[in-house]
C-alpha cells in the first residue's frame, strides 16, 4: 500500500488556490482524502480515467446517495482540472497523467430535484406547537418555541436561525420583521416578515433574558458566552420536540419544518412566485418540486384506475 501519495502535495496547493469559505475548503479536503485513500488502498500512484470511473463505480456499490456520489465527482474533477493547468505553471506537479483532463467528461451521478423529507401535515404542526407550548414555563422550552414558530411560519433554515441577531428584528411600513443571512450570502440583506404570535413569543424570550449577548438565540449555559446556539445545539432542541410529540421519523426531521412552510404556503392559496419569495429560492423550479409533489399526492389517477379495474371484475 502506497505510504504516501504524489496528490498529496498537490491537494494542499489547491485547497489554497480555492476561493470559497472555509466550511467549503474543509469539505473538499475530506473529499479528496476520501479519493486518497481509494488510490492508496490499491497501490495507484497515477489515476487513468478508467480508475476514476472505477472510484465512482464502487461509491455506487457502497450504497452512497447520489448526492453524495455527485459532490465527490465535482470535487475529483475540478483537482484534475487544476491539475492540468497547474502543469503550465509549476513543473513540480508535472506528470504525463496531468497533462490531459483524465476526469472530463465523466458522468457523476444523477441527483433527481426532490426533496427527501416529508413536510407535516396542518394537524401535525399544530400538535407539534401545542407540544412545545406545553414547555415554555422555562427559558430554554421559549427559546425552543420561539425558533419552531419562526421556522414554521417563515421557512428559515437552521443555519439562518444560527446566525440571526438581536439587532436583525426591525420595523418596514410598521411590519415586524426579521433580518436574514441567508444560504450562501455574507451580510443579513434579506429579510422575512414576522406574525404577531411569532413577535410575542420572542418579544418574551428576550424580555426574561438578562444577558449581553448578541445573538437572538443561545444555549443559556452560561452567561458570559457571546456565542450563537450552534446548528447541532437547534437540531437537538426541535428534534426533542418532534420526539415528545411523537412526529420524529427518519422522514420527518428538522428540516421538515421548512417544508411544512412552503407546503403550507402553497395550501394556503399561495402563487408558486410568493412562495418562492417567501423561502427566498433562486430558481422558482426549487419552489415548483412543492407544487408537483403536490399534485401528485391530490392525483386521484390511481384511485380511479384501481376502481375501473374492480368495478369491471365485479361485473364479471
Amino acid at each position: 500500500m502506497i505510504k504516501y501519495h504524489p496528490l498529496e502535495e498537490a491537494r494542499d496547493a489547491y485547497l489554497e488556490d480555492l476561493d470559497l469559505k472555509r466550511k467549503s475548503v474543509k469539505d473538499y479536503e475530506l473529499l479528496i482524502n476520501r479519493y486518497i485513500d481509494y488510490l492508496k488502498r490499491y497501490n495507484i500512484k497515477y489515476a487513468k480515467r478508467s480508475d476514476v470511473i472505477k472510484y465512482r463505480d464502487s461509491m455506487r456499490d457502497e450504497g452512497l446517495k447520489a448526492t453524495t456520489i455527485q459532490k465527490q465527482m465535482v470535487v475529483i474533477k475540478s483537482l484534475y482540472r487544476w491539475l492540468r493547468r497547474h502543469n503550465y505553471i509549476n513543473k513540480s506537479y508535472y506528470h504525463e497523467s496531468y497533462v490531459e483532463d483524465i476526469a472530463e467528461g465523466i458522468k457523476g451521478a444523477k441527483v433527481e430535484k426532490s426533496y427527501r423529507k416529508e413536510a407535516l401535515s396542518i394537524d401535525q404542526a399544530r400538535h407539534l406547537i401545542e407540544t412545545s407550548k406545553a414547555y415554555t414555563k422555562t427559558i430554554y422550552g421559549l427559546r425552543n418555541y420561539c425558533m419552531l414558530l419562526l421556522m414554521l411560519t417563515t421557512g428559515l433554515r437552521t443555519i439562518e436561525v444560527a446566525r440571526t441577531k438581536k439587532s436583525d428584528l426591525g420595523k418596514i411600513q410598521k411590519q415586524d420583521v426579521l433580518y436574514v443571512q441567508g444560504k450562501g450570502k455574507d451580510g443579513a440583506d434579506q429579510f422575512v416578515k414576522l406574525s404577531k404570535p411569532v413577535k410575542d413569543a420572542i418579544k418574551e424570550y428576550l424580555f426574561l433574558r438578562n444577558d449581553k449577548n448578541k445573538f437572538l438565540f443561545i444555549s443559556h449555559h452560561n452567561d458570559h458566552d457571546d456565542q450563537a446556539l450552534s446548528t447541532d445545539g437547534i437540531r437537538s432542541a426541535l428534534k426533542a420536540l418532534l420526539q415528545k410529540a411523537d412526529l420524529a421519523s427518519p422522514k420527518i426531521t428538522v428540516h421538515s419544518l421548512r417544508h411544512t412552510c412552503a407546503t403550507l404556503s402553497l395550501q394556503t392559496g399561495s402563487t408558486l412566485e410568493q412562495t418562492q419569495q417567501l423561502l427566498r429560492h433562486a430558481n422558482i423550479e426549487t419552489t415548483l418540486i412543492y407544487a408537483h409533489h403536490l399534485n401528485r399526492i391530490n392525483d386521484d389517477t390511481v384511485l380511479k384506475i384501481t376502481s375501473e379495474l374492480f368495478q369491471r371484475n365485479e361485473e364479471n
